[in-house]
Formats: structure tokens, C-alpha cells, sequence
């Protein structure tokens, strides 16, 4: 039989629909036959534990292996990351209640947690002081002489500030005013590369990773 060539591409984490784990579960495959791409993706490598969540980190040369053992006419060709990480939840309607409970908990604590910053913030700075000062300055009469227009000038100022939050992170009511990823986007990728890598470094301290025997 002629020899096949089977391309492999893996990428730095993905997340398993299912505890057994196959191939075609954590990697890309192409070959020229799609008979072997479709052969080659059902290959089991591991089964995660029954349990709620898990992770597992494999090397490339693993895939390599397992596929070298059943097809030994066909040449493995690894791309991009040479160690993928491998998470699985279980999708279960009491996981599900408890990770919206625990975003709604997140959120509230982000509410007010960030209010009370701002707050000490302008308290700090003396935002009042200034507000008064500005208010004095375009109207030629004392705050204290009109507290309503000294209110307004607040009300002003918080609402400028929020708007200004949303602008600066790119963001509307679903709505997007370009396609490049926002401040908070770009951070949030370069977290989970540090947690991934982490997680890889770790895991092969630990020598918990799915290698070749």
C-alpha cells in the first residue's frame, strides 16, 4: 500500500465534549484519503474520571504514537503546538444553575466592589471640590446658594464617567464599533496563555502529562 501523509495540528487547550477522548476530539487532522482522516480521528486515547470537571495535558508525539501503532503505512506530520491541554465539564443541569450562580454572585461583587473604588476615588481627588469650584466659575454664584444646579453637575459627571468606560472598552448595548478585540478582550487572552502554560509546565513537573511509553 502507498504511503499516506496525515497532517496533525493541535492548539494550546480545548475543551472535550465527552470523557472519552478521541483523536479527532483534540486535534485537526488532513490527509488526501478521507477514509484515514475519518478512521484516524476515532481513536481513543484516555477516558477522564466521573467527575464534574477535569484537565489533562498531551504531547503530539503521543498522538504520533498511537496513530503510528494502528497505521503504520502512514506518515504523521505534527503542527503548531507540540502539547495540547484538555478540559472537560460535565454538562449537567446542576453545574449549569451553579456556574449562573456563581457569574451573578461575580457580577455583584464586581458592582459594587468597582463603585466603592470610584467613590474613594473622587473622594481622594476631592471630585466635589472641584464640581463647586466649576460651578462657582460658570454660573458667577455660590454652590451653596443652589444645591439643585450643584446636583445636576453630579448626576453629569456620573453619567460621563460611564459613558466614557464604555467607549474606552469598545463596547455598546450588543454592539461592537469595530471588529478588533477590546482592552478587556486582549487581557483576558493573555491570562488564559499564562494559566494554559502554567498548567503545561506543571503538569510535566508533575509527570502527569500523556507521553510516548
Amino acid at each position: 500500500m502507498h504511503e499516506k501523509t496525515l497532517y496533525l495540528s493541535l492548539e494550546q487547550s480545548i475543551m472535550a465534549k465527552r470523557r472519552k477522548v478521541c483523536v479527532g476530539d483534540v486535534a485537526k487532522l488532513f490527509c488526501t484519503d478521507p477514509e484515514i482522516t475519518d478512521s484516524v480521528s476515532k481513536l481513543s486515547l484516555f477516558t477522564f474520571p466521573d467527575k464534574e470537571t477535569g484537565q489533562q495535558v498531551i504531547t503530539a508525539i503521543r498522538l504520533i504514537q498511537v496513530i503510528s501503532q494502528k497505521y503504520k503505512d502512514i506518515t504523521v506530520i505534527p503542527m503548531a503546538e507540540s502539547e495540547t491541554i484538555v478540559y472537560y465539564q460535565n454538562p449537567s443541569p446542576m453545574r449549569n444553575i451553579s456556574v449562573r450562580f456563581k457569574a451573578l454572585l461575580l457580577m455583584i461583587f464586581a458592582f459594587f466592589g468597582t463603585g466603592y473604588s470610584i467613590m474613594s476615588y473622587n473622594g481622594d481627588v476631592g471630585s466635589k471640590e472641584l464640581l463647586e469650584k466649576l460651578y462657582t466659575l460658570f454660573t458667577g454664584n455660590p454652590s451653596k446658594e443652589n444645591p439643585k444646579g450643584l446636583s445636576l453637575g453630579i448626576i453629569m459627571y456620573s453619567v460621563g464617567l460611564c459613558i466614557g468606560m464604555i467607549i474606552f472598552f469598545n463596547r455598546g448595548i450588543n454592539k461592537k464599533n469595530a471588529d478588533d478585540p477590546t482592552p478587556l478582550q486582549v487581557q483576558m487572552r493573555l491570562y488564559e496563555q499564562d494559566v494554559n502554560q502554567s498548567i503545561i509546565i506543571d503538569s510535566g513537573r508533575n509527570k502527569e502529562t500523556i507521553d510516548v511509553d
